[in-house]
């Protein structure tokens, strides 16, 4: 694999809150430009991994944490609505346009979106209301949260209702158990260790996950860029047959190149898999990525 080097900034969203951001740079020329969009309770340093793959590839890496998560600024675990999610990706790309220069840019090299979890209901958001305004080649989504598969029952849902009325920033535990992410080992002993995991959630962020789930569902066949999106039917944290029927109301996804795959037992974070796992996943996205960074 080709040495890359890596380092952080901080950016200023629109609105002026801080967000941490991470580049990853391959030795040699970029080919193409893929900015990572994490999941809830993450950040995007979890993907270095990912990150060092595609740079092997001459792939130029970068993504920022989202507000409240990781070691951007923020109230942790909330937000008003993922609209907001969505212009702050829009100031991230702009931001990253306008620092890696012309040469660099979406003009000049495809520019990618690899997004997970909540990461893909942000991205599919962003593309609702974005899609032309950062130049974009294709995006790949996995594993998107557009249903939950955690059971919440209907006495918490509706107590999580009355409390968002009269307490919107109030702190709620996100359900997530680290033994349904993945099946690697290791991967589940980082993950517990993380100190910037943020693990709770506010009542106003549920309620704002559930209105884009719902818009998503209602607007998604609007989108017309190249997409991948992948699941595995043993996801425990986001519901694959939700993920399924939203593809399913892609008007015409042949035309505009738009796929799904769904892999057999896999869990949640499919990039995080068993190494034995986890490859053929990673190979498919990175020849999809590669296709499309030749097409024109």
């Amino acid at each position: 694999m080709s040495e890359t080097s890596s380092h952080s900034r901080k950016l200023e969203t629109r609105d002026g809150t801080t967000l941490h951001s991470e580049l990853w740079e391959p030795e040699g020329d970029v080919k193409f430009v893929v900015c990572i969009v994490h999941g809830q309770g993450e950040h995007v340093s979890r993907y270095d991994q990912v990150a060092a793959e595609l740079n092997a590839l001459g792939g130029l890496v970068f993504g920022a944490d989202h507000r409240g998560e990781g070691r951007s600024g923020g109230r942790p675990g909330h937000t008003e609505g993922f609209e907001q999610y969505g212009e702050d990706l829009l100031d991230v790309l702009r931001d990253y346009q306008a620092h890696l220069g012309d040469a660099r840019g979406p003009d000049q090299v495809p520019w990618f979106l690899w997004a997970h979890s909540m990461g893909g209901l942000i991205t599919l958001t962003y593309l609702l209301d974005h899609e032309r305004d950062v130049k974009l080649r294709g995006v790949v989504v996995s594993a998107p949260l557009l249903g939950l598969a955690l059971e919440i029952g209907a006495v918490k849902e509706f107590v999580v209702r009355l409390l968002a009325k009269f307490f919107p920033t109030l702190a709620v535990p996100s359900g997530i158990e680290s033994n349904t992410i993945c099946r690697d080992p290791d991967q589940v002993r980082r993950y517990d260790l993380d100190p910037r995991r943020v693990k709770k959630v506010t009542t106003s962020w549920v309620l704002a996950m559930e209105r884009a789930t719902e818009r998503v569902e209602r607007e998604i066949r609007k989108v017309t860029l190249p997409m991948h999106w992948y699941v595995g039917t043993g996801d425990l944290i986001c519901d694959t047959e939700a993920t399924k029927r939203a593809f399913a109301t892609l008007p015409d996804p042949s035309a505009n190149d738009q796929t799904i795959e769904v892999w057999p037992g896999y869990y949640h974070e499919l990039h995080n898999e068993p190494p034995e796992l986890r490859a053929p996943v990673i190979a498919k996205v990175h020849e999809w990525i590669l296709a499309h960074t030749q097409a024109q």
